[in-house]
C-alpha cells in the first residue's frame, strides 16, 4: 500500500479513499479526533481534549503504518499497526461517528491486515471490550479469530495472520 489508494463503498454506495497518512493531514487528523464521540472509547482512547489528542498523536504517529480515510477530501478515519517485539503489529483504528454502522470498519480491518502482510509483519493483534460487540462482529468478518481464554477475560484479543508476498 506505500503511496498506493484503495476505494472502499459503505453499505449506502458511499465511496471513501484510503490512503497512507503524510504529515500534511496532521491539522485534519487532529480536527477529526477533537470532533470524535465518544471520547475515550477505546482502551481510554482518544483521549478527550485538543492536548491530549496533540501527545497521543505525537506518540503514535512517529511509528509504524498508518492511514487515513477521506470522504469527500475530509479525513473521516485512522488506522494504524503499530510494531510489536514478536514480529507482529497491534492494529488500531477509529471511524468518525458520521461513517459509523455501514460495514466501512470492517473494510477497512481487511485493508489494514492486507497492509500488514505486504510490509512483513508476522500477524495482526488487537484488544476489545467484550461489550463492543459491532466491533468484535466487524473483525471476525475481516478476519480476525478471537484468542482463547480471552472470551470471558475484560478485553478479548483477536488476531489475523496477514499473506504476505512470499506466503500466498
Amino acid at each position: 500500500m506505500k503511496g498506493a489508494w484503495r476505494k472502499l463503498t459503505d453499505s449506502t454506495g458511499r465511496t471513501y479513499v484510503v490512503r497512507p497518512y503524510t504529515a500534511s493531514d496532521r491539522e485534519a487528523l487532529q480536527a477529526m479526533y477533537e470532533a470524535f464521540e465518544p471520547k475515550r472509547v477505546a482502551q481510554g482512547l482518544p483521549p478527550a481534549e485538543a492536548a491530549g489528542i496533540r501527545r497521543w498523536l505525537d506518540r503514535v504517529l512517529a511509528r509504524g503504518e498508518h492511514v487515513v480515510v477521506e470522504e469527500d477530501g475530509r479525513i473521516v478515519g485512522h488506522a494504524m499497526l503499530i510494531p510489536m517485539e514478536d514480529g507482529g503489529a497491534e492494529l488500531a483504528n477509529f471511524l468518525h461517528q458520521s461513517v459509523r454502522g455501514r460495514g466501512l470498519g470492517t473494510a477497512l480491518n481487511r485493508v489494514m491486515v492486507e497492509l500488514a502482510g505486504e510490509v512483513g509483519y508476522r500477524r495482526v493483534w488487537l484488544c476489545v471490550e467484550p461489550w463492543n460487540r459491532a466491533a468484535v462482529r466487524s473483525y471476525l468478518k475481516a478476519g480476525f479469530r478471537i484468542l482463547p481464554g480471552s472470551l470471558t477475560a475484560s478485553e478479548v484479543e483477536m488476531e489475523a495472520i496477514p499473506r504476505s508476498p512470499t506466503r500466498e
